[in-house]
Formats: C-alpha cells, structure tokens, sequence
C-alpha cells in the first residue's frame, strides 16, 4: 500500500512542477515593500505574498514526498536539489517584503494592524514584527539562505541519505533500520539482544561520520545565533514556538524533578523480568506476549476510537486509507521513522509509515493520523494562518494515540489490561522524559561545540551522563549504548524541537483531562484547537479550551495523572 501523489503532480517529470517554480519567481519578483504604508494596498500584497508561497511549496513537497520514498533513486534526489534551489530563489526574493514589515515605521505598523481588511492577519503580522530586533538587511538574509543549502540543509539530506543506506543482519535476515528497530521490542530475548548488537554495533562504527554531520549542523546554527544577535541558544527556539525560554527551562526543570518515575517505572519492569536492574537491551521489551497487529486491524482500531471521539474525525481518517493519502510498509531505499507531510490549505496531508504489525505501529498509525485530521481541519485558514504551531503540533497526534488506549482498554482485563497500561507508561517515559533527556544533551554538547568540535567520544560521553541522570540505577548499560545519539535524526535536521514532544505530551494531558470532566461537551472545543491552525498564539488557542500553558497547575495536572498511571501498576 504507497502513496499516491499525482494529487501534487503527475511525476518527477511533470511540467507542471517548473511552470508553478517559475510562476512563484514571477510573483515574488513583482511584490513592492512600499504597498505596506497602505493597507488598503496591503490587503493585495499578502495574496500574492501567499501565491508565490503556495506556487513554490507545492513543488518542494512532491520533490521531498517523492523522495522519502526513494532515497537511493538518481532522479528523486536531483529533483529535490532542483526544487530546493528554486525554492531557495523564491524564498530571497520575498526578503525585501519580509525585512520592509519588520522594519516598518510603528505608525504604518499599527494602520496595518487596525485595518479591517487585514483582521485575520493579525497574529501572523504581530509573529513577523517579533522577529524585528534578529532580522538582518537584505542582502544578507538572502546570503544565509545562500548559505543554508550548503549547510543545515546539505548535512541534513546527506544524514538522511547516508543513514537510509544502512542494512543490519539478523538471524540471517537483511532489514532496514526501522525493520531492525521494531526487533528491539521482540517476544525473543535472544533477538531483541541481537537487533541491539546490530543496530547500536553500526552507529558506533558510523560515529566519526555521523559526528562530523553533527558538528556541521551545530556550527551552523551558532553562527546564526551570533549573526542575528540571539543572548540564549533557545531564544530562537521560544520565538519560533510563541512561548519564552523560561517556559522551555520550567518545562525542563519540572520533568527532571520528576526523573524519580522513570527509575521507579524500570525497578517494576526488572522485576516483572527475573532481573535485579533492567538490561538495556530489554528497555522497550514487552511484559508479556504482545498481539501482532496486521495493518487492516490497525486501521479498524483506529477509526473505531475516532469514531467513539468524534464521527468527523472518523471520517477525515478514512479518506486517508480511500485516497490513498498513506504509504504502510518498510522497503529499501525508504526513509525511516513516520511523518505526516501536512502540505497546504488547497492541497491534502499526506502520511508515511513504516509499519511492522505490531501494537506499537497501530500506535504510530493513530499518532501520523491524529497529525493528518490536525492539517485537514485548519485547512480552513489562509497560507499564512495554516499548520500547527510547535507546542500543538502533537496535540492531535498523542491525543489519537490515547483514544486508541482507552478503546483497547475496554476490551481488555486482567494481564492484559496491566500490559497495556505498562504500554502507557512507557509511551509517557519515551515521549515526555526522553524527549527532555535529548534536550539536555542537545544544550551540552551545543555549549561544548563553542569551544571545539566534539569527537564521537565526547558525544558518546554527554549521551551516557544524561541517560544515567534519567535512569538512575535502574537500568544495566552496555558500551554500544554510548552511541545511541547518533541514530535520532531530530539532532540533526532541528534545533532543540525534541523539547516540544515534551511540552505537547503534556498539552495533551491537559486536553484529555478536559475531555474526561466535561465528555461530548468538550469535543466541539478540541476540535476548534484543531481548526484555529496558526491564527493565534499557542497559548490563546488552549485558553479557550480551558488549559493554561506552562502555568503550574499545567505541569502538576499532568505529572499527577502519570504517577497516577504508575501506582495503578500492580
């Protein structure tokens, strides 16, 4: 089961695709920087703003779409270098437009702001005048999007394309990394112990390689920092997310106050194993036999505990499956992990699994898809206002995964039930607390890069410290262990976003909270969050639903509900 893009473009050789890369140059060429002092003007300005945006990216998705899928193919990787360069040149030519509004007079600034014509895009006038004080003139923004391709952007494909190269052997069996992952929650001691060896045993031997990618991404970035003024490495981060650095250093603080649950969650699970710590081989092992989980029941747990939530949910959902909006399984040359492709409000998301049939992909199956239903409801906005902002983008997504428990929880009692709500756990550990630990080696090994580039022996030194912090002494390490930092991509293609699953995971508690107090009263809320994209800050949008972001009742409710979780454990 693969995507079908023709939805975007017919093929990498459609002409379609350079006539709306030229069409995008031909309208970010003709937008003048003074219609600003005019609202009225202003008004016509953003649509064409938008319409070179929309002609430029509609490409570059198709290219990067294409191109997951076939990441060792000639003509998908030229094709992506191809549009990326376009994109690029669109992207500079719209520098003018975006210096001009942050830079604009205070006076013309607030006649923009005032105009009615211009009311929905207010939020996102106010996000580009908070750039202000790091915008650079215009020639030398255009020289860091110059730069970019050869820096962030470049190391990035190369990760992606040198990584999606790698093949590991067990029992005799050539698999891919998602293939190999999957193997680490095998029923088998014998395989998972095998999976760990070849997966961890490669990136060991890949360090000094993919070290080097590392260093190029964070040089890049604190070059960044420096040029455009920046005093904290998450200041940018914050901007970007519509919430300060002490929100993200709160977060960071009240999660590792809270590192105590994770030691006491592994002490409970060495002991369900026969073992006095737990082996770190056995870290996602399962606790008793886990149902394989064929895709076509995948699908139907799935749209059963939308349905029970919401019938509209339900039915978005299932357009993915009837259009095929949705690629399922593993093959080589496809990149791994899973991700939903969100596109643009005239076009549709697209999703990309790598599924094993097993529980943990029905979870990734309702996860991409809670991100799918989050993109198609705020297609309701314009360009500007579309997507998710940071702190929601996995609102949706955790959110979908939780509805599946609850579905699968009342069909299951007992054993099972404690399985599953060991799962739940896990699912907190891996999404909140891990995604903090992967913070907090980011910020180390980002400061040591101040000084020097860092050897695969100093990367594998900040990992080992920060796993031990989280874990305590619950849980026996082995030497391979040391280079697990360099198989998460999220290290190199972002800055410090690993901080937001955090943050959301706990967003959604918060929602699902509401939702277990008030019942159908608050689908008709969760919904409009969905919906409200990004025309207002993050924190205006949860107001409205009730949730006070980062505030600390926000961060008691949610880590009340996951001690709560763990002392339902027997």
């Amino acid at each position: 089961m693969e995507w079908d893009l023709s939805d975007l473009y017919k093929g990498p050789e459609d002409p379609g695709i350079q006539q709306d890369l030229e069409a995008a140059l031909a309208l970010a060429e003709g937008l003048d920087p003074e219609d600003l002092l005019s609202p009225q003007k202003a008004q016509d300005l953003f649509r064409r703003y938008e319409a070179a945006l929309e002609k430029a990216y509609k490409p570059l998705n198709f290219a990067s779409l294409y191109f997951a899928t076939r990441t060792q193919d000639p003509t998908a990787k030229a094709l992506l270098d191809r549009v990326r360069n376009r994109f690029t040149e669109v992207r500079n030519r719209l520098v003018p437009l975006e210096v001009a509004l942050r830079r604009l007079p205070e006076e013309a600034f607030q006649a923009l702001l005032a105009h009615p014509g211009l009311a929905d895009l207010r939020h996102f006038l106010l996000r580009q005048r908070a750039y202000a004080p790091h915008t650079l003139s215009e020639r030398e923004e255009e020289l860091l999007n110059l730069k970019g391709l050869v820096g962030r952007s470049a190391w990035s494909q190369f990760y992606t394309e040198y990584t999606g190269r790698f093949r590991f052997l067990v029992k005799g069996k050539e698999l891919t990394e998602m293939e190999v992952r999957a193997l680490r929650r095998d029923p088998d001691p014998e395989v998972r112990r095998e999976a760990h060896r070849e997966l961890y045993g490669r990136l060991t031997a890949e360090a000094p390689t993919l070290s080097a990618v590392f260093n190029a991404v964070y040089l890049d970035y604190l070059q960044d920092l420096k040029l455009r003024g920046y005093r904290h490495p998450l200041e940018p981060v914050a901007l970007r997310d519509e919430v300060e650095v002490r929100d993200i250093e709160a977060l960071l603080a009240a999660t590792e106050a809270h590192y105590p649950l994770v030691e006491r969650y592994y002490r409970f699970k060495a002991k369900r194993l026969g073992q006095e710590k737990t082996p770190s081989q056995d870290l996602l092992a399962p606790l008793g036999e886990k149902p394989k989980v064929p895709f076509s029941e995948a699908k139907a747990l799935v749209l059963e505990a939308f349905r029970r939530f919401s019938p509209e949910m339900e039915a978005i959902a299932r357009e993915f499956f009837e259009k095929r909006w949705i690629d399922v399984y593993p093959r080589p040359g496809k990149r791994g992990g899973a991700f939903c492709s969100g596109g643009l409000p005239s076009t549709h998301p697209y999703v990309l699994l790598n599924h094993t049939d097993d529980l943990d992909s029905a979870h990734t199956l309702a996860h991409e898809l809670g991100h799918g239903v989050h993109f198609y409801l705020a297609r309701g906005q314009r360009l500007l206002n579309f997507g998710a902002s940071t702190p929601l983008a996995e609102t949706a997504s955790v959110f979908a995964e939780l509805l599946l428990d609850d579905l699968l929880m009342e069909r299951l009692s007992g054993e099972e039930k404690t399985l599953l709500l060991a799962e739940r756990v896990e699912d907190a550990i891996n999404t909140l607390f891990r995604q903090v630990m992967y913070t907090f080696f980011e910020q180390r090994s980002l400061l040591a890069r101040q000084e020097a580039a860092l050897s695969p022996e100093a990367f594998h030194g900040i990992w080992d410290e920060e796993q031990k912090r989280l874990y305590g002494e619950a849980v026996a390490w082995t030497e391979l262990d040391r280079a697990a930092w360099a198989g998460i991509p999220h290290f190199v293609h972002y800055r410090f976003y690993t901080y937001s699953y955090a943050l959301g995971y706990l967003v959604v508690l918060a929602l699902y909270g509401r939702y277990q107090e008030e019942g159908k009263a608050f689908v008709p809320k969760y919904l409009e969050v969905l919906k409200a994209g990004e025309s207002a800050s993050p924190k205006e949008i949860l107001k409205q639903a009730g949730v006070e972001l980062a505030s600390e009742g926000f961060f008691r409710y949610g880590f009340g509900v996951l001690e709560a979780w763990l002392k339902a454990l027997p």
